[in-house]
């Protein structure tokens, strides 16, 4: 299972001093502001297994006004954290500058890269050549796909065979029938 602790969500609110103006254990210095993420993540390795459990970042944009005065520092911290729990897999969405959806407002991925002990898995915008590279050079132990599959739910087998993909579309995403 994953902890979507991304895009501006409760954990993710929690996490950044912007959203998080609480005065007590949760809130104010970065350890106060992980305590949330860290006793959701303990508890969902507790019912399913630290192997089984996964968490989501957003470390390279500020999602709908969730900003934070120094976010290497929290997400550095909040990555040493997880792999010092041996979750399964931390999984970022990675925006970069030529992200077509929300591009990067900065590159944490390295000080990430370099904080976390397990596995490291990249998404947002990636094509076929790109992943491979990120793979190739150690930037990421897997790529994951999202809006990708939801256009082309044979994703595996279009990019195996080098066809053409179909754009994502939003405004019919998840509407029934062929159009969807």
């Amino acid at each position: 299972m994953q902890l979507h602790a991304s895009n501006s969500y409760l954990i993710d609110q929690f996490l950044r001093d912007s959203t998080n103006r609480r005065t007590d254990r949760y809130g104010g210095s970065i350890d106060n502001r992980l305590r949330l993420l860290l006793e959701v993540t303990q508890a969902l390795a507790d019912a399913a297994g630290a192997d089984r459990t996964a968490v989501r970042l957003f470390p390279n944009d500020d999602a709908q006004g969730c900003v934070d005065s120094d976010p290497e520092q929290l997400f550095v911290a909040a990555t040493k954290a997880l792999s010092d729990m041996k979750i399964a897999f931390l999984e970022l969405r990675a925006a970069r500058p030529e992200s077509a959806f929300r591009p990067a407002s900065r590159q944490l991925v390295p000080a990430v890269r370099k904080a976390s002990k397990g596995p490291l898995v990249l998404n947002q915008d990636y094509g076929l050549d790109d992943a491979g590279e990120a793979l190739a050079n150690g930037v990421a132990d897997a790529i994951s796909y999202g809006r990708p599959f939801i256009a082309n739910p044979d994703l595996p087998k279009r990019l195996a065979n080098g066809a053409a993909l179909n754009s994502a579309n939003a405004s019919t995403f998840y509407t029934p029938g062929p159009v969807g």
